[in-house]
């Protein structure tokens, strides 16, 4: 047998060595493992810094200013922009609007970053309804800032016990008295011939020809008296008178049938004269045309008497009587003041204005005179009133309510429903729901009852933190 060969290695050079079998495998595994391990941590980060900023975005979200419309609570929006209703500008409604705190979830508002320290939490209405002491439907607490009371010109005024003068002014007007009207009518259907009266706005007296009307049904009853005249006896005198008596009902004056009678000829056209003196207010006739009992030719007003009314509020109509002294001021002759009586006290009531109206009866003499649609104001004696009072400009009424806004402490004011019983024209007497000693928001009334009515809105749509 043959030795078997030798395989012959190629000597190595010196200092070198050879890796072991399998190191290149394992140096691949082990990048693997590195660039899995640096994966696994990227997405760990990466899945975390989500996590971070999504709750952060939440939390931003949930501390994001909305926007409102002050005339429409119910516009709200995430951006500013303008009212889709009134075109207005939307109004920011964070928490720090204005210093004014808003109602969290459970009805308190936490105090405004401007309001300071000290302020506390605004406690959510208890007991709202339209009874004097309660919240009125609608309204909520408001508290603003110093510096928010400055700018919207904020004032108030103590409630004190006094009694207010037994005089009311109130604004009124002239009206003409609904009996003064007359309507102009012929009795026989004709035709025009002639026309005395031609305009409006001109005065006439009682009996004054205003046209003349020829009828053929008048020629033919004159005729009739004319033929019954002739005959002799009772019997012919009392057809006589009958046939006179027609004419009479067909519009002819006593004077026209003795005239027919004496001078024994018939008149062609009978004059239509005025019921009553007065001023012509509507003319519905031209020369030649056919007219008939039912249409409306003149209309006269008698404008001897007028009425002066006037609308007084509830509150102080409930002292006024029939009998009322009163003295009426022209507003554009205020020299030609006249003193009155109240003869009417209407029943009804105004239910948008909450008002009743008065009135007053004035004679119209040929020196002074008093023209309707004049206004002026009206001073009633009425008798004096004493109670809690306040200025008028601290009262909101709405017509489901009345109300006022009561300082609670420095810068929280509280809506508060009060029965009121009359007024002087400055101030209101108040009979419930406010006491003597008691701070109200006379100044700036408005612009607190919005902001009222807007927090409320706000509260009613956002009643939950996490509710948009």
């Amino acid at each position: 047998m043959g030795a078997e060969p030798h395989e012959t290695e190629e000597p190595m050079a010196e200092g070198e060595e050879r890796p072991p079998r399998g190191a290149k495998t394992m140096a691949i595994v082990r990048w693997v493992l590195v660039v899995a391990a640096a994966t696994l941590a990227g997405f760990m980060w990466l899945s975390y810094a989500t996590t971070r900023i999504s709750t952060a975005q939440n939390g931003t979200a949930k501390a994001a200013p909305k926007y409102q419309c002050p005339m429409h609570p119910e516009v709200v929006s995430n951006e500013p922009g303008e009212c889709p209703i009134c075109h207005m500008d939307l109004e920011l409604i964070a928490t720090d609007r204005g210093g004014v705190a808003e109602p969290d979830a459970d009805g308190a508002a936490e105090p405004s970053m401007d309001a300071g320290p000290d302020a506390a939490p605004r406690k959510a209405p208890s007991m709202v309804g339209t009874t004097p002491g309660n919240i009125p439907p609608g309204t909520t607490p408001v508290k603003l800032t110093l510096d928010r009371i400055q700018s919207i010109g904020v004032r108030t005024a103590t409630a004190e016990e006094r009694a207010l003068n037994g005089g009311l002014r109130v604004t009124a007007i002239v009206v003409p008295p609904e009996q003064g009207v007359s309507e102009v009518h012929v009795r026989t259907a004709g035709f025009v011939e002639a026309i005395q009266v031609d305009q409006t706005g001109i005065a006439i007296g009682a009996g004054q020809t205003m046209l003349s009307v020829y009828s053929p049904e008048a020629l033919q009853a004159q005729n009739e008296l004319l033929t019954i005249s002739r005959w002799a006896g009772d019997a012919g005198a009392a057809s006589a008178s009958a046939a006179a008596r027609k004419l009479e009902l067909l519009g002819m004056s006593p004077v026209e049938i003795d005239r027919v009678a004496t001078k024994r000829e018939t008149i062609r056209a009978i004059a239509v004269t005025a019921p009553r003196g007065g001023f012509v207010t509507k003319k519905n006739v031209v020369l030649g045309s056919y007219v008939t009992p039912e249409m409306l030719l003149y209309e006269v007003q008698d404008l001897s008497t007028v009425y002066v009314v006037a609308d007084v509020l509830l509150a102080d109509a409930s002292a006024l009587r029939p009998g009322v002294d009163g003295r009426f001021v022209p507003t554009a002759r205020p020299d030609d003041a006249i003193t009155a009586k109240v003869d009417l006290v209407y029943p009804l009531v105004n239910a948008e204005a909450r008002t009743r109206r008065v009135r007053m009866q004035i004679r119209n003499t040929a020196s002074r005179r008093y023209t309707p649609g004049e206004y002026g104001t009206v001073d009633l004696s009425v008798s004096a009133r004493s109670g809690v009072a306040i200025p008028r400009d601290a009262l909101v009424e709405t017509g489901n309510a009345k109300y006022v806004f009561v300082v609670e402490k420095e810068g929280r004011f509280t809506p508060r429903v009060v029965a009121v019983s009359g007024s002087d024209g400055e101030r209101v007497i108040v009979v419930d729901g406010l006491a003597a000693g008691e701070r109200v928001v006379s100044g700036a009334t408005f612009l607190i009852d919005s902001e009222s009515r807007l927090q409320a809105s706000i509260a009613q749509a956002t009643p939950g933190s996490d509710k948009p």
